[in-house]
């Protein structure tokens, strides 16, 4: 799946979403990553979406975000309810959804200029 609105301001933009790949500006990745409009960070996921925690939200600084994004793969799978009430603790719930999705939601708000973060699981 294209994804082509270039009006993202940003320094990151998601160009394509395929089962297992993401492509963000010319780079492939197949692992978990986590993509904002001036941030990119890989290997910090684990690869596990159940291993999320509370720690993880807390050093990705979900709070400085408007939307946190969390793609879980081809379907949408909910993480723990003690990890989806813990960022809702934190001011910033998690907005959950199949990676497809999640990327097209991270380009539309990206290219609105708000502050998101996408947290992607290919």
């Amino acid at each position: 799946m294209d994804l082509s609105l270039d009006n993202n301001t940003g320094r990151y933009k998601i160009r394509s979403y395929s089962p297992g790949s993401i492509i963000i500006n010319d780079a492939t990745y197949q692992d978990p990553i986590i993509v904002g409009l001036e941030v990119l960070r890989e290997n910090q996921l684990p690869m596990d979406l159940g291993e999320l925690n509370k720690e993880l939200l807390e050093e990705l600084k979900i709070t400085d975000y408007e939307v946190v994004i969390l793609g879980t793969g081809e379907t949408q799978q909910f993480p723990s309810w003690d990890l989806l009430e813990q960022a809702q603790i934190m001011g910033t719930p998690l907005e959950i959804m199949a990676t497809d999705a999640a990327c097209r939601t991270f380009t539309i708000l990206a290219s609105d200029g708000r502050k998101v973060l996408a947290i992607l699981y290919p």
